[in-house]
This record gives structure tokens, sequence and C-alpha cells, in this order.
């Protein structure tokens, strides 16, 4: 049972080619103007905000996870992907935010094998996980592998990527 739940979420998070049931969350004009300044968003539900990289504006699209690809996860997960300069290849996913009810990770992580996603956070009685893709999905060289390597997230990302309230 858990090994479903986190293929699911794995697989979501190393391809998301498909969003079904899910909602694209659009960046707004004003969040693709400055490069220097991380990009906020805020959650479906409003239980969190995301601080994305600067470096990531203009280059990705948020989702939400329809309720089969997050599992035991609480509504308002997020994946974040990378848009490929080349267009005849799907986006591909930079990370995933899920948020799990602390009785809920408690048992997933019981279930044995690897979570989903690795606890950045707990507050509220609520766990934030982060999933990062495994491997560059991209030919490696190309642009596309280039450019993704220049987007992940670093130490100093990830120590401000949540933000509860």
């Amino acid at each position: 049972m858990w090994l479903h739940r986190s293929l699911v979420l794995l697989a979501v998070a190393t391809t998301a080619c498909k969003n079904p049931g899910g909602k694209e969350l659009p960046l707004d004009s004003t969040d693709l103007g400055a490069k220097s300044a991380a990009v906020e968003l805020t959650s479906p539900d409003q239980s969190y905000r995301l601080m994305l990289p600067a470096r990531w504006a203009g280059l990705t699209r948020t989702d939400t996870l329809s309720t089969g690809e997050r599992g035991t996860a609480r509504p308002g997960a997020m994946n974040i992907v990378y848009l490929p300069r080349d267009s005849s290849i799907i986006p591909q996913t930079l990370v995933v935010v899920a948020v799990y009810d602390s009785a809920a990770w408690v048992k997933v992580k019981a279930d044995g094998g690897p979570p989903p996603g690795d606890s950045l956070l707990s507050k509220n009685g609520r766990v934030y996980v982060l999933a990062l893709p495994q491997s560059n999905p991209f030919t490696p060289g190309s642009i596309d592998a280039l450019k993704f390597d220049s987007l992940a997230l670093k130490p100093t990302d990830s120590a401000t990527f949540i933000r509860v309230p």
C-alpha cells in the first residue's frame, strides 16, 4: 500500500507529464518581472507559501496534484515543473511539495521503503514534505539538461522555500 502511494508521487515527481484533475496555477506578470527577487506563491488551500528562487521566474509552471496523485497528503500539494526550451519535450518536475497531517506522515514512514519525499518542516500538526527529481530527465549536455541542472534547489533555497504562517 505504501509502495503504491510512493510510486504515484514518485511518478509525478519524475515525469509531471499530466495533471489529471489538477488545476494549473499560472504565475502573474509581477512574478515574472524582477529576476533578483524570489517569486512567492501561495498554496491553493492558503496554508503555506513557497518562495521560488528568482532563477525560476518565467521557466516554470505550478500545478496542483489530483487526489490520486497526492495519496494521503492533504489537499494543496503543489508540483512545480520546468518548461523545456524544446517544446516537443514534456515539462519536467523540479519539486513537489506535499503537506501531511503528522499522524498520516508517521503512517507513511512506518510503511517501510523510502518516503515520498523529505520532511522539510513540521508545524501546527502538519509535516511539509519536499520531493525532488531523482535525476536530470534531459539528454546530457542539451540546453534543457543544463538549464534543469541550474534550476535545482540549493541548500540555501531549501532553508527558506516553505513559509507557514
